[in-house]
């Protein structure tokens, strides 16, 4: 498939979704979006090359404020909309040999299914939507007055799972399964804001849906050496509480250990490995022979106190004892002292 159809196919969409279908002299197209207003002109200018017409931009604010068009060789006309909550565009082309050719167009692209994630990422920009609600409710929706055939087939093509509420006139699309679907496909990308919308909360719901045993087991083999949870977050694209949250139950289940070195958290599935930080590692090199506190305050320039702390914190350990004759002495270990 040519990179021409597949803006063709997408340009059906929109028309579909936010043109005049009943008119048999003119082709029109209305968006707020500019960007899809040059996206529509552009790819009409390929379409109907050949032909001779002068095409038109009517642009509607509400305070008659003349938005700049940088679009060449188009008529542009500005108006007041006194409803016009932002400014908004109609693309338009007066041609009735046009309408026939375009029409002809559209009945195509409708009867081939490889145009299908096409026609529907146009049709989503023109009338799609992202509600996102409380308690991670998010649905994918469609406006639509009514239930409409092509649409059912677009949606179905997909193996989406919806349903049309007449109520509020929408196409309801929920559920992880059908968002993967408009993921994988890029569906909702045609509309900038759209596409910023739904991978927004596309991202949260695939965070908070992730398999968990899945992310456990991940996470399990991602500890060849002691790491931080910082790391392991951006490693695995998560946040630091989901993964914290992961860990924490690893290590309740006794498959992971945490040493916190500074205010730092590292994570190991190595139970013969010891992490300690630099400071606690020259308090044991310091220690080459049977030493008070006040011996290490005075050699690290720092209060009893402080070495006081950092000693205890190597007994508990099980890196150091304390003796009875009130000197510290350091313990042989079979465990491998890990230094960060």
């Amino acid at each position: 498939m040519g990179n021409i159809n597949k803006k063709v196919a997408e340009c059906v969409g929109l028309w579909l979704a936010e043109g005049s279908q009943h008119s048999q002299y003119e082709i029109t197209f209305t968006n707020n979006c500019f960007e899809l207003i040059e996206f529509f002109s552009s790819t009409m200018n390929i379409i109907f090359k050949n032909f001779n017409y002068n095409p038109r931009i009517y642009v509607y604010t509400r305070d008659g404020s003349k938005p700049e068009v940088l679009i060449k060789d188009h008529v542009i006309k500005y108006y007041i909309h006194k409803r016009a909550t932002k400014p908004y565009y109609i693309f338009r082309i007066a041609s009735v040999e046009m309408v026939k050719k375009w029409r002809e167009i559209i009945n195509n692209f409708l009867s081939r299914d490889i145009y299908f994630k096409y026609i529907l990422r146009g049709f989503f920009a023109g009338e799609g939507n992202i509600h996102t609600g409380k308690k991670g409710v998010r649905v994918i929706r469609i406006s639509q007055k009514e239930r409409k055939e092509f649409i059912d087939n677009l949606l179905n093509h997909f193996n989406l799972n919806y349903n049309f509420t007449s109520s509020n006139r929408m196409y309801n699309i929920s559920n992880k399964r059908n968002w993967d679907i408009f993921a994988k496909n890029n569906l909702a990308d045609l509309h900038p804001l759209k596409k910023e919308k739904f991978w927004n909360a596309y991202r949260g719901y695939k965070q908070e849906h992730y398999d968990k045993l899945y992310l456990k087991n991940k996470l399990l083999t991602l500890f060849n050496s002691p790491i931080n949870t910082k790391k392991l977050a951006k490693i695995m694209k998560r946040s630091q509480s989901r993964i914290t949250e992961t860990l924490v139950d690893l290590k309740k289940e006794g498959k992971i250990i945490n040493y916190r070195v500074g205010s730092v958290d590292f994570w190991t599935n190595n139970s013969n490995i010891i992490i300690i930080s630099k400071v606690k590692d020259a308090y044991l090199k310091f220690l080459k022979t049977p030493m008070k506190t006040s011996e290490f305050a005075k050699y690290f320039k720092v209060t009893w106190a402080s070495s006081s702390k950092r000693l205890n914190e190597l007994k508990r350990l099980n890196l150091v004892k304390f003796g009875d004759n009130g000197k510290w002495e350091k313990i042989l270990t079979q465990k491998l002292v890990h230094v960060i």
